[in-house]
């Protein structure tokens, strides 16, 4: 071990100490040449012919000055270097070639290094928890109700947390806005309502202060709350001694117990300023704790070392029938599954993101057959210089490293440009992405990344520098000297492995250029569907009312019902009304029903429909077209009988073949009610989730009747957004001066923020798909260009022999059409099998879309033609004297 250490240790020191090796040689050299040089004359030589035979007896001295420094130097280090000082001189020798094969490698590496730093953040690299592996979520599903992931009710959570012996801990949380005051101007707040047990599961320790006890997550216990530490520093200033104090939270005092680091979250995940407080002391959730049939609780668990996942899940099954016998009416056909932690964060961005690698990737593919063009050129350029270097003594290996050591530095070089641009790219994604995309990890390019971009750069290197390193490798030496300092004739080979990169370019070309019409295709149909209602000129507002303050429904009603006379007798905003939860804005809140006269459903079938609260303009402020009976009038008050008005898919779902006019539902809404209600009216359907989602069944009922909290209002006004806003805001502050007014957005903009994933896939596939198209434009211009002038001596004679311009024309153009044939023929069977991949994520559009289809084949057509033109125009041109004046 030590003497290969040392070993090593003195050839490092003689190949740093080169000239001081070569002299102490030299000198020894000499020593051994007078030696031999004395035996000689003491033998009877004269002295001149005694040297003369010493230096023949020693050998050459070149020669053993190569030998000494193999013996004792780095000779693979050297050869090394030398190669990759001729690689330099070569390329800065050929500037323009250079310039170009950087840059597109540059741009293809630079694409790929940011969006697999999106990809590598997101979907790979370890959520920032202590051993994240051994987290789960843990949800119920109702397979036969198409319900498959949902949440738990307390009751159920605190049953599965004692009764298991598969997870060491588990925690439940929600989250929603509280509003903060006494501290400025009151302002909302993101507020994560959680089990005392959460930061415990997570192995989190605070910045300052502590974390949750269990006795801070019993009933009575005084109200205590967890902020983060980028609240800490923005809201409060990062005050030493705010640990201890209290704050304001929806007007009820709550002690400052700890700060958590920032760079936590949960379970909000795209929140940087939140807060945590028991579920206990939560004004919304705390009432919601003995129901046991609800399923609003988000489960996270910790699995204990060494039980597998389907011990668990077995585990999991018998606590889940255990209750459903004990519990049928809420617990019935109800099942209780478990997945990694990271699938809750990206099971809707995932196949989006591996999407667009997968098209990132083949821009990169498109990009290296390229350069694998550009490479066959030269080495047919450079077919002499190979042959002289063979001829010389220079083996195959030894010229297949040399040109590999070429690529390699050009690989390096386009790496390099490309990190920089990955940089910038990174910075770019990050404002591009939604807000649905989770950002746990950073987005950045880390170390993990530039190693990924340092491998796909050589990688690449190989990819397109291989095969003209073996073409060049295997010249044909007696033809390459024979042809002297003409341009020599394209061999059959190479002029097929040329052909065949240009036709897979157009195939890959032709597979991004189907997907990113088929995502535009759906991205426009979507964008055009109608949301069931006129978003035009309505302004949303939302008012958040402190819970603590405002308790009960009835307080709810009025506050809304004062807010809702004072902006209507505004100027220009006449068209007001309020509405809970907004429609896309809020999501929904979907609840059970009974209808009188019917069987009872099961709780494997049970009704649903998504419940919305209005004022009785609503309807007609929205645009929301009636279809039968009556829409709600200011009759329909709190005292009055119970209506209810339903959409058209709940009339076709709930009542088919009769008249739901007049039937009566009976809705556990406000809670433990089950008030019967009458149908009087059946409205047009509203994309109330998102525009993408097919319409529900929706049932409306009086906000007068029952309030939900909050009071969010939509305004049709053509005064602009500020003008509505500042009058809502003054008008609120009339009212209460510590409510704040949140959410102002014109719904218009609601809408389009609600489709930013699929805009934001879009563009960029589309963006690749661009990229492709024009490389594989270069790439076909540069294949039939180098044809041309690779045949311009039969051209000549062809056309000294009679041939007109326009069949040369089509004979060039021919040769381009046999490639996009070829292209075409290859891309449409990847097209296809990429069209099913990315099926998902379309909208009103199949995978096997005629019409997109035949586009793309047009356009690639038409690329191709137009690549093909300018060559074949330019031959032409060709004066057969010219042409032949070196035959």
């Amino acid at each position: 071990m030590f003497t290969w250490l040392s070993t090593i240790a003195s050839k490092i020191r003689g190949w740093l100490s080169r000239e001081h090796v070569d002299q102490e040689f030299e000198h020894e050299l000499e020593s051994h040449l007078e030696m031999l040089t004395e035996e000689n004359v003491r033998r009877g030589m004269a002295r001149d012919d005694a040297r003369r035979a010493a230096r023949i007896r020693l050998g050459g001295p070149t020669q053993l000055k190569e030998t000494n420094r193999e013996l004792q130097g780095l000779p693979m280090l050297e050869t090394f270097l030398q190669d990759t000082r001729y690689a330099l001189r070569m390329l800065r020798k050929n500037p323009g070639f250079t310039a170009v094969a950087v840059l597109t490698l540059a741009l293809g590496i630079g694409a790929n290094t940011a969006i697999f730093s999106v990809v590598y953040a997101v979907l790979l690299k370890p959520l920032p928890y202590a051993k994240a592996e051994q987290l789960f979520n843990v949800f119920q599903v109702q397979p036969q109700a198409g319900v498959m992931g949902t949440g738990w009710s307390y009751a159920n959570f605190a049953e599965f947390r004692e009764q298991n012996r598969v997870f060491s801990e588990m925690a439940g949380s929600q989250f929603h806005q509280l509003t903060l005051t006494g501290r400025g101007e009151p302002t909302v707040v993101s507020a994560s309502v959680v089990t005392a047990e959460l930061f415990t599961l997570f192995e989190e320790q605070p910045v300052l202060g502590r974390v949750f006890t269990a006795e801070d997550g019993r009933p009575g216990a005084p109200p205590v709350v967890i902020l983060s530490e980028t609240m800490w520093r923005r809201v409060f200033g990062a005050e030493a001694n705010l640990v201890g104090s209290s704050i304001d939270l929806d007007k009820r005092s709550f002690t400052v117990v700890g700060i958590m680091p920032a760079a936590f979250r949960f379970p909000q995940l795209t929140e940087s300023e939140q807060l945590w407080i028991p579920v206990v002391q939560d004004p919304i959730f705390s009432s919601w704790l003995p129901r046991r049939g609800g399923h609003w609780l988000r489960v996270v668990g910790r699995l204990k070392p060494g039980v597998s996942i389907e011990q668990a899940q077995a585990e999991l099954d018998a606590i889940g029938a255990r209750l459903a016998k004990e519990f049928p009416a809420e617990n019935d056909g109800w099942a209780v599954r478990m997945s990694p932690l990271r699938e809750l964060f990206v099971g809707k961005v995932k196949s989006a993101l591996l999407v667009l690698l997968a098209a990132v990737g083949l821009v990169l593919l498109i990009a290296c057959a390229n350069i694998a063009n550009l490479l066959l050129t030269r080495a047919t350029s450079r077919a002499r210089e190979m042959a002289v270097r063979s001829t010389l003594g220079a083996g195959r290996a030894r010229i297949m490293r040399q040109l590999l050591s070429e690529t390699a530095v050009l690989g390096l070089l386009g790496g390099a440009m490309g990190i920089a641009l990955a940089y910038w790219g990174v910075r770019a994604l990050s404002a591009l992405l939604p807000a649905s995309v989770p950002q746990v990890n950073a987005i950045r390019v880390d170390t993990f990344v530039l190693g990924f971009a340092l491998l796909l750069s050589l990688g690449a290197s190989c990819a397109f520098g291989l095969a003209p390193a073996v073409f060049a490798a295997n010249s044909n030496l007696q033809a390459s000297l024979r042809e002297g300092g003409r341009r020599s004739g394209e061999s059959r080979n190479r002029r097929r492995a040329r052909n065949c990169l240009a036709a897979g370019e157009i195939a890959l070309a032709m597979v991004l250029l189907v997907a990113a019409g088929l995502l535009l295709r759906s991205f426009a149909k979507l964008t055009a569907v109608s949301p069931g209602f006129d978003a035009r000129h309505i302004v949303m507002t939302d008012i958040s009312l402190p819970q603590f303050q405002y308790a009960k429904p009835q307080q709810w009603a009025a506050f809304s019902d004062e807010l809702l006379t004072r902006v209507q007798a505004l100027p220009g905003m006449r068209d007001s009304a309020v509405v809970v939860p907004r429609p896309i804005a809020d999501g929904y809140v979907n609840l059970g029903f009974d209808i009188e006269g019917s069987p009872a459903a099961s709780a494997s079938a049970s009704r649903t429909a998504n419940y919305v609260a209005v004022s009785p303009d609503y309807f007609r402020v929205m645009g929301i077209s009636l279809r039968a009976g009556r829409l709600f009038d200011r009759h329909d008050v709190a005292s009055a009988p119970r209506v209810a008005v339903i959409s058209q898919t709940m009339a076709w779902l709930y009542f088919p073949n009769q008249n739901p006019l007049g039937k009566r539902l009976a809705v556990g809404f406000p809670l433990n009610s089950w008030a019967p209600r009458e149908i009087v009216g059946i409205v047009g359907d509203v994309r109330d989730v998102a525009l993408g989602q097919e319409p529900g069944p929706m049932m409306y009922v009086p906000y007068a009747q029952a309030p939900f909290w909050g009071a969010n209002m939509v305004v049709k006004s053509t005064l602009g957004l500020a003008s509505v806003s500042a009058a809502i805001r003054q008008e609120v502050r009339k009212m209460d001066k510590d409510l704040p007014v949140t959410d102002v957005a014109m719904m218009p903009d609601v809408i389009e923020a609600s489709v930013a994933q699929p805009r934001f896939r879009t563009f960029l596939l589309g963006l690749f798909a661009a990229m492709a198209l024009c490389l594989a434009a270069i790439g076909i211009f540069g294949v039939i260009s180098y044809s041309v002038s690779c045949r311009t001596n039969e051209i000549g004679i062809r056309v000294a022999l009679g041939a007109q311009s326009g069949d040369v024309l089509r004979q060039v153009l021919m040769e381009g059409g046999r490639l996009a044939a070829i292209g075409l023929t290859l891309g449409l069977a990847g097209s296809l099998v990429a069209a099913r991949l990315i099926g998902t994520l379309l909208f009103g559009v199949k995978p096997t879309d005629a019409l997109t289809f035949a586009v793309v084949a047009v356009i690639l057509g038409s690329v191709t033609f137009a690549a093909s033109y300018i060559p074949a125009l330019r031959a032409t041109r060709v004066d057969p004297i010219v042409a032949l004046r070196y035959e």
